[in-house]
């Protein structure tokens, strides 16, 4: 199911992930595409998603280099992470957002976005997490990611559980709680498997994943298909009724796309 997410998923960017790399403005939405996968439901982050990156898309067509650089010039995005003196009414670019884009605390988050990418290297937020974890200063990394405005714990371990998945990044064993992150369909899908005769249900979420993953690309993999496996449950056990006996083999070449759309009376 781990598998499962990354190809359907991941597919644009695993394409060609030295895109990543190279254009921070790709990278930028691609990290984007993570810190909306918020508290609410999916579908609406992911319009949500749409028409913000519509509006950037826009915004910075022509140069997104010198568009960034002119925005900070000219202050219209935040000098630091407290926002002194920052009047985001006054900002060029907020006056360009709408609530189609998402809450405030949406919009807000990316204009602080745009704020921290000015702080490092090329303004390329791949480049710093791929040198941040082949450091071993991973933890330290999502520590300071989640003092961005609207990032957390959840959507930090989801971007960088990706960008592992991506650039096939060596961890530690003990690093591998930082790619967990962990939504309703991971916490369902662990405490329905939780084992009260080995105590587990003392044991947090991410170090059980953790300790049944053991490295860590596989605790990665076994977060993201726990999570694969709960959003689409529904759409599993319709197609397990059309198959009869199911063998692990089925499994794996069942395609739950296929079932878009599809209504019980189909079935």
């Amino acid at each position: 199911m781990g598998k499962r997410y990354i190809n359907e998923f991941l597919a644009e960017e695993a394409c060609d992930p030295s895109r990543l790399t190279s254009d921070w403005y790709y990278a930028f939405k691609f990290f984007l595409s993570k810190l909306y996968m918020q508290g609410r439901n999916d579908s609406l982050s992911d319009r949500y998603l749409k028409n913000m990156t519509s509006c950037l898309d826009q915004y910075f067509q022509i140069d997104p280099t010198s568009t960034l650089e002119a925005l900070w010039q000219n202050q219209h995005i935040p000098h630091d992470a407290q926002w002194d003196n920052f009047e985001i009414e006054q900002s060029d670019l907020w006056q360009h957002f709408d609530n189609q884009m998402g809450k405030r605390r949406d919009r807000e988050m990316v204009i602080d976005v745009l704020r921290y990418l000015h702080s490092i290297p090329l303004y390329n937020i791949v480049n710093l997490s791929l040198n941040e974890i082949g450091a071993g200063r991973i933890q330290d990394h999502r520590n300071k990611l989640m003092q961005i405005w609207g990032a957390g714990p959840k959507t930090s371990a989801f971007y960088l559980r990706d960008v592992i998945f991506l650039f096939n990044c060596e961890l530690t064993p003990e690093d591998s709680i930082e790619l967990q992150p962990i939504d309703t369909w991971v916490k369902q899908v662990v405490n329905s498997l939780r084992n009260d005769q080995k105590n587990d249900m003392e044991i947090s979420i991410e170090d059980l994943i953790v300790r049944y993953g053991g490295t860590a690309r596989n605790s990665a993999l076994l977060n993201a298909g726990m999570w694969y496996l709960g959003k689409h449950s529904f759409k599993l056990v319709l197609k397990l009724l059309t198959l009869g006996t199911i063998s692990p083999q089925m499994l794996q070449k069942m395609d739950l796309r296929l079932l878009d759309g599809v209504t019980d009376e189909r079935i």
